[in-house]
């Protein structure tokens, strides 16, 4: 009786020693994309999402990026017409864009995180959007060639480009 309960005790030891360890090599993994972004880095997407730019805080890049996400879903968030981007954004409230629209602005977030580039939305369809570099007004333009170049490497981007019939 006394083998039984040490062989006992020896196996649900050794349990515990393997279910400990799964959760400590768990904890080692690399976060996932929306646990790596910070709260601050999401406001700020959000923020400059919902204005009417430029303003006198925040300019607008020069050149157009033309963006498609690997994922239908996340082109279908962000999908919006000129004229409803520019109607929510003179509500100038989170509440007048869409609910679906919040996983494309965690993407788009995402990107500015991985990559720096804050993209303000001038369109988007089921398949693709326009984007324009936002920037403080006080510094200079970033390199759009730059930006592109790191966006059209990320792996969530299927397809990217330089949109010039919509540059000013």
């Amino acid at each position: 009786m006394m083998q039984l309960n040490k062989s006992s005790t020896l196996t649900h030891l050794g349990s515990l020693i393997v279910a400990a360890s799964w959760l400590l090599l768990s904890g080692c993994q690399p976060a996932g994309d929306a646990e790596r972004l910070t709260n601050q880095e999401l406001a700020l997407v959000q923020t400059i999402d919902q204005q009417q730019l430029p303003n006198q805080d925040w300019a607008l890049s020069s050149a157009v990026i033309q963006l498609s996400f690997c994922r239908n879903r996340v082109n279908d968030t962000l999908l919006a017409e000129g004229e409803e981007l520019n109607r929510w954004r003179l509500v100038g409230e989170r509440s007048a864009f869409p609910r679906q629209r919040q996983e494309g602005l965690e993407q788009l977030a995402e990107l500015y995180h991985d990559h720096g580039v804050l993209l303000w939305q001038q369109w988007g369809t089921v398949s693709s959007q326009l984007y324009r570099i936002a920037y403080p007004s006080r510094y200079s333009e970033p390199n759009v060639f730059n930006a592109l170049a790191s966006l059209g490497r990320d792996e969530k981007i299927c397809f990217s480009s330089l949109d010039a019939s919509q540059s000013e």
